[in-house]
């Protein structure tokens, strides 16, 4: 499939890149060594509310090991860094692949020179875009029983596919809200691509797996889109004159 090398509108609302990991320091310590080899390019931190709730409770849920503590930001760039993961993505527009890509790649290697890695976990991509209507009429995807439509007023689709030697978990709604958007409803399609097959050095698994993670997500994402809807959006080419 020939794939557009940006369209217009960007609909891409966040991308993300997540290491999770078990490390070599205690929990506690883990921030402060993430933040003195970052604060070069991420200067402003923030605290982030599960840090108010007791150590014992954050342990004992098993939803909330994975969750980030801190913030750290800069211009365009932010990183989520909690005892067991951390995390590098967008902040404001998107500006391309090669330029994300950059910023993830040096941050976590920055990471790992800290010598706190002892096993990653799993590695994840991320991308979530923001359509302000009705997003399922311009897919290709088709629910239906007996041949008659269910799509309703709050329709979602979620299935986990195995794509370019990752799994790819994609989940597609309507009739929902952005966390920092409250007030403005849409429809999101929402491609989450990870492995937990991470041995081997570091930043060649890294590498491998962001470049192959993006290629199968930006597949699965226009081979989603009607050619009708794709061309709408003003596609351009890497051959285009």
């Amino acid at each position: 499939m020939r794939l557009p090398k940006s369209i217009s509108p960007c609909p891409i609302r966040e991308a993300v890149a997540e290491v999770r990991f078990e490390s070599n320091v205690p929990a506690d310590a883990v921030f402060g060594i993430v933040y003195q080899a970052l604060k070069k390019d991420f200067a402003k931190s923030e605290v982030l509310p599960i840090v108010a709730l007791p150590t014992p409770i954050r342990d004992a849920a098993k939803d909330l090991v994975f969750q980030p503590h801190y913030r750290l930001l800069s211009e365009n760039s932010v990183v989520l860094v909690g005892p067991k993961v951390i995390a590098v993505g967008m902040r404001g527009e998107y500006r391309g692949w090669p330029a994300l890509s950059a910023r993830i790649k040096d941050s976590l290697r920055q990471f790992n020179q800290t010598g706190i890695l002892s096993q990653t976990v799993r590695l994840g991509l991320r991308f979530i875009s923001f359509f302000p209507f009705d997003i399922y009429p311009k897919l290709r995807l088709r629910i239906t029983v007996n041949e008659e439509s269910w799509d309703g007023d709050e329709t979602h689709f979620k299935t986990v596919l195995s794509r370019g030697g990752c799994r790819s978990l994609l989940q597609i709604g309507k009739g929902l809200a952005l966390v920092d958007k409250p007030e403005e409803t849409g429809s999101i399609i929402d491609i989450d691509s990870f492995t937990t097959e991470t041995a081997g050095d570091f930043p060649s698994v890294l590498d491998s797996f962001l470049e192959s993670a993006h290629q199968s997500e930006k597949e699965l994402f226009f081979t989603l889109l009607t050619p009708e809807f794709l061309t709408s959006l003003k596609p351009i080419y890497d051959d285009a004159n």
